[in-house]
């Protein structure tokens, strides 16, 4: 019921009125950056909103490239490194058994193709931290693997 009430406010909002904070749920905060990303806004993912697990991958990705780019070169929100966003619908799901995880899937139009990406949430210390990304579309990829061990091909 609870997500329900929170998805009916979802869109009852202007998305620009969402606040956007690490502490927001995650289908709210996972809205507000895909209107700031539509708008053509500036958007840069902080560090403090990964899991430490996550943040770990991030800084092993960053200690392994040096000076260079590193193994994630795309924008993991929009999968692709350009984006003309549209037609965006956002949906959550609780984790069962535990109601410290959630799962967030964005559908949006990126250019020409349409995507479906699937944001993974852990409460951690009260506030909701993002522990991984999952592509759904027809090239799919996960950002915990990437960003350990790059792209792994089917070869």
């Amino acid at each position: 019921m609870r997500l329900l009430m929170l998805l009916a406010l979802m869109l009852c909002l202007p998305l620009a009125a969402l606040a956007q904070s690490p502490g927001d749920e995650p289908e709210v905060y996972v809205a507000s950056v895909y209107d700031r990303l539509a708008n053509n806004r500036p958007w840069e993912t902080p560090d403090t909103l990964y899991t430490p697990r996550l943040a770990a991958l991030w800084e092993d990705m960053r200690r392994d490239a040096g000076d260079e780019v590193g193994r994630v070169n795309f924008d993991f929100w929009v999968n692709a490194q350009d984006a003309e966003l549209s037609d965006f619908s956002f949906g959550g799901q609780p984790v069962e058994g535990n109601p410290d995880r959630r799962i967030v899937i964005a559908r949006f139009r990126n250019l020409d193709r349409d995507e479906v990406i699937a944001f993974y949430w852990e409460r951690i210390d009260g506030r909701w931290r993002l522990d991984d990304v999952q592509s759904r579309g027809g090239d799919p990829w996960t950002l915990s693997v990437i960003l350990k061990y790059g792209w792994v091909g089917e070869d």
